[in-house]
């Protein structure tokens, strides 16, 4: 785990951590040494909670869709351009509706390249770095884990040299935080987020609820020690849990590497190559142990090149399987905006329209095929905790689009996909 200035690394005696200067011209020290302990280590899967000094948190207004789509936008090219980068990690949270209407995501992203150093480590100690998640993703999960509650609520990660504040209430999520030492003033603003403050008089209504939500805090085991305001915070009795570095790295390990805010997303990876690129080079390096005696200076030349080779063919998978992605996205975006008028008859209009009804807001769409004899698919993803299997099938059903057959109903509850599959048919009045 990477917070702030610090690296903690897990040992048989617990946590430890190593604490650094702030970022120096080349690089950031932090991310130096984390980089230099993957370099040392082979595994077949890295996840690390990822939140250095230089990484920003926006609340962007966007619609309903998944990362790809969302990464295509024009508006979100023109004002964050970071989508299109190849050097600097970001992700956003699902998208949840905000009180006008409209949908908001939390977008996180680098502000300069530090990401990209750990991935190329992991791709050079012949290891797969599948997700690194922003603190805030990663305690949000965390505290979902030790908290059933679903009021408007705080999450409070205290740790030496880091501190930050989530808010994590629908519709108004937000993250900030702070690296090193901290000051009174600094203290008395993480006293004004989580609503301990009086300075603001006569908040609205929704910010009075959103005061008042229950406080979860994560901690290296000593919350006292690094919050001077913690019995002040437990004297309001919103304190409701209490969870350590081991659950909030248990729960960053569980979240799905699909989840839309994992950074490491819009780095080139190797696919599909690995033994090719093994053989390849085994090859490589016995012709040129065998001319190692008398070349020595060819030998380096050859080891050189063949590196080289095998990134750039790694990159170009990498770009070639993106493309390939982007090629069915832009399919399934053509059916649900009904540009495929082949495959949309005239009429599907109020079809359209029922099942928009019949979508709860703990649900998201994700793909949606008709052809002209009627038969569908569905996919979708539930981002919400109130999300009702049975209640859902009944809406699917009332709208026209029912299952068909034991196989046309299928909810992962592990993974949170359902598949719908069977025939349309118009609602009888």
């Amino acid at each position: 785990m990477l917070l702030g200035r610090c690296v903690w690394t897990r040992g048989v005696s617990g946590w430890s951590r190593e604490s650094f200067g702030g970022v120096g011209e080349l690089a950031n020290p932090a991310i130096a040494r984390l980089t230099e302990l993957l370099s040392s280590e082979c595994r077949r899967r890295t996840v690390v909670v990822f939140e250095p000094e230089g990484i920003a948190h926006q609340t962007v207004e966007s619609p309903r869709v998944n990362r790809s789509v969302f990464a295509s936008l024009a508006r979100v090219r023109s004002e964050h351009p970071v989508v299109l980068s190849e050097s600097l990690g970001w992700g956003i949270e699902y998208p949840e509706p905000v009180h006008s209407g409209a949908f908001s995501t939390l977008m996180h992203s680098e502000l300069t390249p530090g990401l990209v150093h750990l991935h190329d480590a992991c791709v050079h100690a012949g290891s797969q770095l599948s997700a690194a998640w922003p603190a805030f993703t990663a305690a949000t999960s965390c505290m979902k884990t030790h908290l059933a509650a679903s009021r408007a609520r705080f999450l409070l990660i205290l740790a030496p040299d880091f501190v930050a504040v989530a808010v994590c209430a629908r519709g108004k999520r937000s993250f900030r935080g702070w690296t090193g030492p901290m000051s009174d003033r600094d203290w008395k603003t993480v006293s004004a987020l989580i609503g301990e403050s009086d300075e603001r008089s006569a908040p609205s209504l929704a910010e009075a609820e959103l005061k008042r939500g229950s406080i979860t805090a994560i901690s290296d085991g000593n919350p006292e020690r690094d919050c001077p305001i913690w019995k002040e915070i437990i004297a309001t009795g919103r304190l409701e849990a209490v969870a350590g570095l081991d659950e909030l790295a248990v729960a960053a390990g569980r979240i799905s590497p699909r989840h839309p805010a994992n950074l490491i997303e819009g780095f080139p990876r190797p696919r599909q190559l690995d033994r090719y690129l093994i053989g390849a080079a085994a090859g490589c390096f016995s012709i040129a142990a065998a001319l190692g005696a008398a070349v020595p200076a060819q030998l380096r030349q050859l080891r050189s090149i063949d590196s080289s080779n095998a990134s750039r063919v790694a990159v170009l998978e990498a770009h070639r399987a993106d493309l390939n992605r982007n090629q069915k996205e832009i399919e399934m975006l053509q059916i649900e905006a009904a540009q495929g008028p082949r495959l949309l008859q005239v009429g599907r209009h109020e079809a359209l329209i029922g099942l928009a009804a019949a979508v709860p807001d703990s649900l998201t769409l994700t793909s949606l095929a008709i052809d002209k004899d009627g038969r569908f698919m569905i996919e979708a993803i539930v981002v919400g905790a109130d999300f009702d299997p049975e209640s859902t099938r009944r809406a699917f059903d009332r709208s026209g689009f029912k299952p068909e057959g034991q196989s046309g109903w299928a909810f992962n509850q592990t993974s949170g996909r359902l598949t719908i599959c069977g025939r349309y048919a118009p609602p009888q009045p």
